[in-house]
Parts: structure tokens; sequence; C-alpha cells
């Protein structure tokens, strides 16, 4: 009876040990508290990708935190967030139709609201609606916090990157115009030639057949290698002619692209080095805006101007879709409940693991002799 009143005893007392390292787990390093909110950031897929590939780097992350320190925050829990982040998994797209949509809608209106999520260059596909953040700490003020923080640096990195691809759209178009311009204009020029001796020719033939006005409905064939139809000569005159004007039209057109892009190709290649030095998103675009602010004061005809706009529109465009309009519409708050599993939870699965161990351990010599004893039994029956 003794024996088995110290056998309950360690059991009990197994369990109360066991209790207290699952109460100084459950509550210490396994107690997390999750703070989980949506920002609003309407991306196409490809976007999304990028975007997200860019926030996950350590490089990004560790930069943006010596830009904008949390207050408060120690080294461990720096370290902390950046493992968390290289890690991936804080952020994950909101679809504009999720799988659930797609089961219950008819297709015709999955149909009219893709055709609806599209950018305002009618191609990018704009697949999701926001961004949906989470962080997990210790402390429920911190996990909300951050996950507000989090917020904050995703929409930096997406608007850095917007700026940073903006730019490289400018500089690849003004490199292939300035491939192709000189080329044009040679184009233009010989076929305004083409036209006037054209014209030419055909007044020289008017005067030698001053009666031919007359006879507008007699018709001469006027072979051309691009067409071929039947023209009365002076018709064909009006038409030459009308062709040189058209050409010098397109002339003038060229020109005034050349004077645009010489005038702001020095702007855009500055604008691509304070890019790669900058360390915020807001920066890049305060900064963009700043050098075009400064060219309008070098401004001197309307086709200056003009491109200058154009640029102003663009950034102006990433500056709404990136900063201004990117807002929380559900804000991480402060969580009042553990992640699971539940402290008390830890307590009684560490107690009851710790009293079948003892349990194993002090009942171990009967239970290998009955284990024996039926091995035995087995071998004999066989």
């Amino acid at each position: 009876m003794k024996t088995l009143t110290k056998k309950l005893i360690a059991l009990a007392v197994a369990a109360v040990i066991g209790g207290c390292i699952g109460a100084v787990l459950g509550y210490g390093p396994l107690l997390n508290y999750k703070s989980e909110g949506v920002l609003s950031v309407e991306m196409g897929i490809s976007e999304y990708k990028r975007y997200a590939e860019l926030a996950n780097d350590p490089d990004a992350i560790t930069r943006y935190i010596a830009a904008n320190p949390i207050s408060n925050f120690r080294e461990d829990q720096r370290k902390k967030l950046v493992a968390a982040v290289v890690k991936g998994g804080w952020q994950k797209p909101v679809p504009k139709v999720s799988k659930a949509d797609s089961k219950e809608l008819p297709e015709f209106l999955i149909q009219l609201e893709q055709e609806r999520a599209k950018n305002r260059d009618g191609n990018t596909q704009l697949a999701y609606i926001g961004l949906r953040l989470t962080y997990a700490d210790r402390d429920p003020e911190v996990a909300a916090g951050v996950s507000k923080w989090l917020g904050g640096y995703f929409k930096d990195v997406a608007a850095r990157e917007a700026v940073r691809s903006q730019i490289s759209q400018w500089t690849l178009d003004s490199r292939q115009f300035s491939d192709r311009s000189l080329e044009r204009k040679l184009k233009l020029a010989f076929d305004v030639e083409q036209a006037q001796t054209r014209a030419i020719s055909l007044k020289s033939l008017l005067a030698s057949y001053p009666d031919s006005t007359r006879r507008d409905s007699q018709q001469v064939v006027d072979v051309r290698k691009d067409n071929e139809k039947f023209m009365s000569p002076l018709s064909q005159l009006l038409a030459a002619e009308s062709e040189v004007i058209s050409i010098r039209e397109q002339i003038k057109k060229l020109d005034r692209e050349i004077e645009q892009q010489v005038f702001t190709k020095f702007l855009i290649e500055e604008a691509g080095v304070m890019t790669e030095k900058v360390q915020r998103g807001s920066d890049s675009v305060i900064n963009l805006s700043a050098l075009i602010v400064d060219a309008t004061k070098k401004v001197k005809t309307d086709a200056e101007r003009e491109k200058l706009l154009s640029l102003a529109a663009d950034l102006s465009q990433i500056t709404a879709r990136f900063l201004t309009q990117v807002q929380f519409i559900a804000p991480p708050p402060i969580p009042v409940r553990p992640q699971t599993p539940a402290p008390l939870i830890v307590v009684l699965l560490f107690g009851f693991l710790t009293v079948i161990v003892t349990a194993l351990f002090i009942w171990r010599t009967l239970i290998f002799r009955d284990g024996l004893n039926n091995l035995k039994r087995g071998v004999l029956s066989a």
C-alpha cells in the first residue's frame, strides 16, 4: 500500500513538474499574439510577384528599418522581424474574385468584373484588390504596430519599384525613338522630294495639254509602286501636292518630338541615377517631382512644356496609386487572445506527457515482464 502511495505521489509530482515546464513554455517562447490587417492596393499578378520578391529581400527590409525605425524596438525584435520578412508569408494578396466567388457567381458577372479590373493603360489586369498583412509577437501591441508598419513598408517598396519601372520605360522609349528618328526623317524627306518631282512633272504635262483640264471624264492610268488607280492629270497633281503638305506635317511633328526627347533626355538620365541612390520609395517620388519642377524653369517652347506635363502625369498616377490611395481598409487590431496552442493547453499537455513518461518508468519492470511472458506464450503456442 505504501509503495502504491509513493508511486501516486511520484505521478502527482511529475504532473506538477510537467505543468510548470508547460507554463514556462506556454507563457514564454510559445506565447504569440497575431495581428492581421488588409491594405487596399490594386495590383496585377506580375506586379504583385515583383513587389513581393523585392519586399522579401533582406537588404530592402534592413534599409527601410534604418530609414524608418520602430520606436522602442530592441535588437532581438529587429532580427526577428527581418527573419520573418525574409521567410515570407507575412503578406498575401487578396484577389478580386476568390475561388468561392467563382463557384457562386455567374460566369458573365466574373467576366464583367475582369473587364473592369484593368489599369488605365487598358492592358494590365488588376487581379488583386489588396494585401493581407500579418505579424505575431509576445506583446499584442507590438504585433498590431508591426503589422501596420509592414503596410507602410510594402507601400514604399511598391512605390519605389513603380518609379524605377517608369523611368526605365522612359529611357527605353527615348532610346528607341533616337534610333529611329533619323531614319524616319530621311525617309520623309525623300517622300517629299518624290512627291514634289511628281507634281512638277504633272504641271509640265498639264501645260503641254491645256485642254486636258476640261476633259475630266477622260482618265489615264497612274501606275505607282504602292497602288494603281485611274485619275485625271489634274487630280493627280492635286493628290501629289496634298501628299507634300501631309508629309511636311509629319516632318514638323517629328521635329517636335525630337525637340521633346532632346529636352528630357538629361532629366531622365538624372532620374535614373537618383532612383538608385534613394532609400525609400516616397523619396524617389519626391525627388523625381523636384526634378520635373526644376525642369519647368528651363522650358522655352510649348513642345517642351507638353512633354514635361506628360512625365508629370505619369508620376502623378504612380503617386496616387501607391501612396495616396493605399490605405488600410481593415487596420490591424490589438489581439486579445493568443495564437493556438493556448498557454493552458500547453500546461495540460506537458503535465499529461510527464505523467505518462513517469508511469512508464515506474512500472517498467512489470511492463517488461508481462511483455516477455506474452512473447513466450506466443512462441509456445506457435
